[in-house]
């Protein structure tokens, strides 16, 4: 057993991978050396830190741009929900303001039809006198003979 297969058991729990394994005779090879070699076993560190960085480093810019999106279109919802209530509040007050005026409206023709209702009470109760003045033969007020 090597120094590279000591390290995996000891820090891995487990025995080299094909591909380490294959990784670590390139990497000894270019190197003109031994896989037993600690240069080797550095290197192939450095490569497995890297590797983990780089993995991070790209869940880390996925994750931004799935928030970036996300936050995109919170902000185009928002604009169109505002943009929606902005419309529902102005026919809610259109409706209101037509509200309003068709009370007024009633309010006045109320008062009107009472004004006019006293009008014909009055006359239908001055009727019976001027029948009554007419039968005496007694001339009515305002008309001159």
């Amino acid at each position: 057993m090597n120094n590279l297969e000591r390290f995996y058991r000891t820090v891995h729990g487990r025995e080299l991978l094909p591909w380490e394994r294959q990784l670590a005779v390139r990497v000894a090879a270019a190197l003109n050396t031994t896989t037993d070699d600690d240069f080797v076993v550095h290197l192939l560190l450095l490569y497995n830190a890297t590797h983990v960085i780089s993995e991070m480093h790209n869940e880390l810019v996925a994750a931004r741009d799935a928030l970036f999106q996300g936050n995109r279109d919170l902000a185009h919802d928002l604009s169109v929900e505002v943009r929606r209530n902005t419309r529902t509040v102005y026919v809610l007050l259109g409706v209101m303001s037509a509200s309003v005026l068709a009370s007024v409206w009633i309010i006045v023709s109320l008062a009107n039809l009472s004004h006019r209702y006293a009008g014909i009470e009055a006359r239908i109760g001055a009727a019976p006198e001027a029948r009554e003045r007419r039968a005496t033969g007694v001339p009515q007020p305002g008309l001159a003979r």
